[in-house]
């Protein structure tokens, strides 16, 4: 892999060069592909549709009549056509933009000098991140045993290594009827070298985030938790009373040595300069000279106008073992190079990927991650 330092400015000069240069050329013959799988879908359309109007027909027929074994099969036969007009054109579209994206990404991603893409195929290297452990360091998400990645990438920029996955991370328990899954997070993870000694670890939130891992309950559960203990007695049921009991126990026990332990994996709140900041996040650190060091003025300036630059619906970073991590939460579906239902033949897809990928990069710049001092 070619080491090179570039701008985000040269990214762009270089992105048009080589779109007209090489993927313009390549383009033309998906844009073949894509308008005859885009036929095809239209013919099938057409077709299910007649379906669904002789099915549903047949079936208010029989029903007028009486509901019997074949009014049954001719409602299924209603509900498949129908599901076969909502499902097929977006699993086709899945399909032709993991087809195009695999073929074409090695050749796009030269616009952006030192930077790989990685997806399920393909191994990972040693620098992204072992995301059971790093992304339990960073404290930024709480407990999930569930990961679905979408795309990966992993460089260096200005001399910072960083790595960006776009995942939806999750916990499930259960199984059948009694299955149960708990969101954690979804959107993109961006993480940096700092550049910069960390000690200790610092991480801020969107206030109300209940899925950072900086202790094993929320104020939420204490609450339920009182609740709960509270209809034991009112229902003098033992059961509820002794496992509820424990439980608050064991949460006040929790609370009274976080306050008075030394210990430097514990994140103690702090609040910070700006009031208006204060409103919106939460501030947490295990040595707070430290995480006042790192959270500037200039740097909650700066984070806060992350979530208005992704068109987030929240944000929250991390300090950890001189890495600095950004978790940034969106229902978007990011770094598309292109679609079944949009024309391959002008480059307005390929630049919005460019201008969420630069965006990123621009982090670097935004927080002076490249510098050796302040942030």
């Amino acid at each position: 892999m070619t080491k090179t330092t570039i701008d985000t400015t040269d990214m762009r000069r270089n992105f048009h060069k080589i779109y007209y240069d090489k993927i313009a050329p390549l383009m033309e013959n998906y844009e073949k592909e894509r308008k005859r799988k885009l036929f095809i879908i239209y013919i099938i359309e057409i077709v299910l549709i007649i379906l669904l109007i002789i099915c549903a027909k047949a079936f208010w027929n029989c029903l007028l009549n009486r509901f019997d074994t074949v009014a049954m099969l001719f409602i299924f036969a209603s509900f498949a056509c129908f599901a076969g007009i909502l499902g097929l054109p977006v699993v086709q579209s899945c399909n032709f933009a993991k087809e195009l994206k695999n073929n074409c990404m090695d050749k796009i991603l030269k616009a952006f000098g030192d930077i790989e893409w990685y997806n399920a195929k393909n191994k990972l290297n040693s620098y992204l991140p072992e995301t059971d452990y790093d992304y339990s360091q960073s404290s930024l998400f709480s407990s999930y045993n569930r990961e679905s990645c979408d795309d990966t990438f992993s460089g260096t920029y200005k001399g910072v290594k960083f790595s960006i996955t776009e995942t939806h991370l999750w916990y499930e328990s259960g199984s059948g009827k009694n299955r149960t899954c708990r969101h954690v997070f979804k959107g993109v993870i961006i993480r940096f070298d700092a550049n910069k000694p960390i000690k200790n670890k610092t991480i801020i939130a969107t206030k109300g985030d209940q899925n950072i891992k900086n202790r094993w309950f929320t104020r939420a559960s204490l609450l339920i938790t009182i609740l709960l203990l509270g209809l034991g007695f009112y229902f003098k049921d033992l059961e509820i009373i002794g496992y509820t009991g424990i439980s608050l126990v064991a949460m006040i026990g929790s609370i009274i040595m976080e306050h008075s332990s030394k210990d430097k994996t514990i994140l103690r709140e702090i609040k910070l300069e700006d009031p208006e900041f204060n409103k919106k996040y939460r501030a947490y650190s295990s040595d707070e000279v430290e995480g006042r060091y790192l959270i500037t003025t200039a740097f909650m300036e700066r984070f806060n106008n992350i979530k208005t630059a992704f068109g987030a619906r929240g944000a929250k970073c991390s300090f950890y073992g001189d890495n600095l991590m950004f978790a940034i939460t969106t229902g978007k579906n990011l770094f598309e190079v292109g679609n079944l239902f949009t024309s391959l033949n002008k480059p307005k897809q390929l630049q919005k990927f460019m201008n969420e990928l630069i965006s990123i990069f621009a982090l670097v710049d935004y927080f002076k991650l490249n510098e050796k001092t302040g942030l």
